[in-house]
């Protein structure tokens, strides 16, 4: 499972609005059916979520994420109005 570097981490809290799965995908550097099969679930969910078509995602999803991203769930979904990281 890749996990992002701390370079990537810094990129990937820059951005303010909404999750943050698909810039995760785009620095892990692999690819939406290589997450949903290393997850265990649709690409089609996976891209749903990608593309913020869901409000929000359960707990257990968003541990998921964080943990085959090597990151906290806070990184990926940050809290709205979370302005860590942002200058």
């Amino acid at each position: 499972m890749p996990q992002l570097t701390k370079l990537h981490l810094a990129k990937l809290r820059r951005q303010a609005k909404g999750n943050r799965i698909a810039r995760a995908i785009e620095l892990a550097g692999v690819t939406q059916q290589e997450v949903s099969h290393d997850l265990r679930c649709s690409q089609s969910y996976i891209s749903d979520v990608s593309r913020q078509r869901y409000a929000t995602v359960t707990v257990e999803t968003a541990h998921r994420f964080a943990g085959y991203f090597g990151v906290q769930i806070e990184d990926l979904f940050p809290a709205q109005g979370d302005k860590r990281g942002h200058k």
